[in-house]
């Protein structure tokens, strides 16, 4: 899954040159999703702002690129990027800013399985929300650390946290991005618990809503919800439906993380059809790669064990080997070639 967020503030200025522009590309890239152009233009305007020593524009730069870095799974430097904005911001006394990085500092550490230090820094962030009366991004670090306890498995204290989320922007209207996280989120309780039906229910809402949005990344996660959604159900038909669209969808953005977890919903699929082969391979391209997050790993255990014991270690030695050789792009379009040319839609591509 992936956590909602808030827009950071836009710059007052308009103007700043090619760094201003190039800014205002890599803002508006990183709203549609395309995180390869967007981390370019970030970078450039970065380098200026560190030239021309204009520390504001640099510090909100810094926050742009730390969340381009972060969904594109490059883990290190964005936690790199965010501290370098921490820094400024500490030094300027701009404490909304400095909340919001907490709080994105704590996401990469919920994503890499330091689950203590997300929430030491969540605590932090909404410490500071509170102090400014900030409802809406008070709302934000609820949703994440509704995502926290998830991720340790504590559903009841996710589905406070998601709640509580939701009242508060609700107290001031709420608009339709709330709702959409807060159906996702909901849908995604109700597939811990088991209740398929509930779950599927609250994630075709939720993906009405990412759909008039234009939320190209909200798409994806509920897509591969819905993918694993039928995969329980047993409606491979439409599990697959659901896995290519999402892994469609989440090829040109570049956001890895979801990419590793739209291949190991596939994997899922596979083994269910009995083709633990190609399952097994997908599945250690995906868990093998660095922008896995630690929650999907721990939720792919049980099906990594089923599928190891299918092999001899021999098998299993010589296709991790393999793993490290193929990217997940490569893999993920070669499963999708592989239905293409199966329903006419394409040339046959081996995968």
């Amino acid at each position: 899954m992936i956590p909602s967020y808030p827009r950071n503030p836009k710059n007052n200025e308009n103007g700043g040159g090619s760094a201003g522009a190039a800014l205002q590309k890599g803002e508006k890239s990183l709203s549609a999703a395309r995180l390869g152009t967007a981390k370019e233009f970030l970078e450039r305007a970065l380098a200026a702002f560190r030239k021309s020593g204009d520390s504001s524009r640099e510090g909100q730069c810094l926050l742009k690129l730390g969340r381009t870095l972060e969904l594109m799974g490059e883990y290190p430097r964005a936690r790199e990027t965010y501290e370098a904005g921490l820094k400024i911001f500490l030094h300027s006394g701009e404490r909304s800013n400095l909340a919001l990085l907490k709080g994105y500092l704590g996401n990469v550490a919920w994503a890499t399985g330091d689950y203590a230090e997300a929430a030491r820094l969540l605590d932090e962030a909404l410490f500071l929300f509170r102090e400014s009366g900030d409802l809406t991004r008070q709302a934000w670090v609820h949703d994440l650390m509704g995502n926290l306890q998830l991720a340790l498995r504590e559903d009841q204290q996710a589905e406070l946290f998601y709640r509580t989320a939701f009242s508060l922007v609700e107290e001031r209207g709420g608009n339709m991005e709330n709702r959409a996280w807060n159906q996702y989120h909901l849908g995604t309780l109700a597939f811990f618990r088991k209740d398929l039906t509930q779950a599927r229910e609250r994630f075709v809402e939720a993906l009405g809503f990412f759909d008039r949005l234009k939320d190209e990344l909200g798409q994806v996660a509920t897509f591969i919800h819905l993918g694993e959604v039928g995969c329980d159900q047993k409606d491979f038909p439409e599990a697959k439906k659901h896995f290519q669209k999402a892994v469609q969808k989440v090829l040109p953005t570049q956001c890895k993380p979801l990419l590793a977890d739209a291949l190991t919903g596939v994997a899922r699929l596979l083994k269910a059809q009995g083709d633990e082969r190609k399952a097994v391979g997908l599945l250690m391209v995906a868990l093998s790669h660095p922008t896995c997050r630690q929650q999907t790993k721990d939720r792919m255990v049980a099906l990594s064990v089923a599928l190891e014991a299918r092999f001899s270690s021999r098998e299993m030695e010589t296709g991790f080997h393999w793993a490290k050789s193929v990217s997940m792009e490569e893999m993920a379009s070669a499963w999708v070639s592989g239905i293409s040319s199966k329903t006419g839609g394409g040339k046959k591509t081996k995968g």
